[in-house]
């Protein structure tokens, strides 16, 4: 087995004794000045763990603890691949497996972790039923479209999904720090009437692989150059103006594919030196045209009873037109924090011995 090289400030950090580690909350009470200067004094093995004593050089103050020998293992093994499954069919489950089960819970989260999407079928067509999906991983985000939001057609749209017209392809809420991770749509009501309005899901993954590889200099550009982002609408109960700006595509320090941001509806303009805006339009053209020509895209119309469930930060979505024809299209729908999911997924995967493929959920992250 390859070695583990362990710094002492970072064995130091991680000391486990019950005078660094509080026993019930698992916090910690060491603080940086407990790491200046800081040196290993004597270490040996003691059945699974580590016996240190550290020195600090200036002061002379010593310290001994322990840190268990699977700690080092985990946290200084070189980096997971983040494997992740493409999708060629919508994955699918029942509501009462999900409902009843932690392990119905695991799979679902599961599909959601690998391929970042999974239809729920068998659900009740009730006010707000999506709300008790949410709940069984943790509770629904609160946005400024509440907990729980419509889509449906009305005179006025806040929103362009509130019309019948197409709805391009994008995320939700883009325009937030920490956008919604994963998104569910309940369909309550879909009158065969109704000529259109199907959903359309596309995996950004293999599609920025393929721009990495096909195209790395655009690929450099999208990782690199900040788009704006925003949503300003004075037009409705509670005013909202917000802007964030950060790349399209957001890597990790070994490069991997970690977050995403894609909804042209609502970027702003451009605030880039001017020999940067060359660049970055030509590779934002070229990845709109690869998204839209995807072959990874999976076209469902959802029943009455069906709840569409897809990551917010990998998965685009968009809705065809549609012609009402006196028929009515209704759905409801809520987001979940992606952390609270990612943490609900790890967690169940460790207290009932079950493995996923993916190591990462497109939080900005890789751990």
């Amino acid at each position: 087995s390859p070695e583990r090289v362990a710094h002492a400030c970072w064995l130091r950090q991680n000391c486990q004794c019950s005078a660094c580690v509080q026993a019930f909350s698992g916090q910690r009470f060491v603080e940086a000045h407990h790491l200046e200067g800081v040196k290993i004094d004597s270490v040996r093995l003691q059945g699974n763990n580590l016996k240190l004593c550290w020195v600090q050089a200036a002061s002379g103050c010593k310290h001994e603890g322990e840190v268990a020998i699977s700690k080092v293992w985990k946290h200084l093994s070189p980096p997971p691949s983040l494997n992740s499954i493409t999708a060629t069919t919508l994955p699918v489950i029942d509501y009462q497996v999900v409902l009843e089960s932690d392990s119905g819970l695991w799979e679902w989260l599961k599909n959601l972790g690998e391929t970042g999407m999974c239809l729920v079928e068998g659900v009740p067509t009730e006010d707000k039923i999506v709300k008790t999906l949410c709940d069984r991983i943790c509770h629904a985000q609160k946005t400024i479209y509440g907990e729980v939001f419509e889509v449906v057609l009305v005179d006025k749209p806040i929103n362009i999904a509130h019309s019948a017209a197409e709805l391009p392809l994008h995320m939700d809420l883009v325009y937030y720090e920490s956008p919604p991770g994963l998104q569910l749509l309940h369909c309550l009501r879909f009158d065969s009437c109704v000529e259109g309005g199907e959903s359309v899901l596309v995996d950004t993954l293999p599609v920025l692989e393929e721009l990495r590889k096909e195209h790395p200099t655009h690929f450099h550009s999208l990782a690199t150059l900040p788009a704006t982002f925003q949503k300003i609408h004075y037009q409705r109960d509670l005013p909202v103006e917000m802007f964030y700006r950060r790349p399209h595509i957001s890597l990790d320090q070994n490069g991997h594919i970690v977050g995403v941001f894609w909804a042209p509806a609502f970027e702003g303009p451009l605030q880039l030196p001017k020999e940067s805006m060359k660049p970055y339009y030509e590779a934002y053209c070229l990845l709109g045209r690869m998204l839209n020509n995807s072959s990874h895209q999976l076209t469902h119309r959802l029943q009455p009873g069906e709840a569409l469930t897809f990551s917010n930060r990998r998965v685009l979505h968009s809705r065809k037109e549609f012609k009402p024809n006196g028929g009515q299209r209704y759905f409801q729908g809520a987001y979940v924090n992606i952390d609270e999911f990612e943490s609900r997924l790890k967690s169940l995967s460790t207290q009932l011995g079950l493995h996923w493929a993916s190591s990462h959920v497109f939080n900005q992250t890789s751990c």
